[in-house]
């Protein structure tokens, strides 16, 4: 049901995935100038691709705010919820990848930034709702032994 634990876990990782869909930076790049450039998932920029982090953070909030819907089907969303795990190991990879390479590019040492701590605490929120739904589908099989 909707009242679940796993289902606040779940919103709070939504909201954490969707939040770097604004414009909050990931990291910023400062020049000795003055000037700095931000990174940030909706960004555009010339020496690097972002287009494989726009589709890895899509699709986790995508996956995220399904598992909020599938409430009645618990397995289905314990495993949604493992590949969410997994797409946001590989998001985390490919930020501090992408990251990196910009920071070779553009010379210029990395400052990271919330941006860069929101898929970590998305990451965590995960663990924590398989482990709800994990502790529900085991009160479910022993409910239905009783019977």
């Amino acid at each position: 049901m909707l009242q679940r634990i796993q289902t606040v876990y779940l919103m709070l990782a939504f909201i954490a995935s969707a939040l770097l869909f604004t414009k909050l930076p990931i990291a910023i790049f400062p020049f000795p100038n003055g000037g700095d450039i931000p990174f940030i998932i909706l960004g555009k920029y010339e020496v690097i691709n972002i287009l494989p982090l726009i589709l890895l953070n899509g699709a986790l909030a995508l996956l995220c705010f399904i598992s909020v819907c599938l409430y009645g089907n618990r397995p289905l969303q314990f495993r949604l919820t493992m590949i969410g795990f997994l797409i946001n190991v590989i998001f985390i990879i490919a930020i501090f990848f992408t990251a990196d390479n910009m920071q070779n590019q553009v010379k210029v040492e990395a400052q990271y930034k919330l941006g860069a701590i929101l898929p970590l605490i998305s990451m965590v929120l995960l663990i924590l709702a398989s482990k709800a739904i994990r502790k529900d589908e085991k009160l479910v099989k022993a409910a239905d032994r009783l019977r």
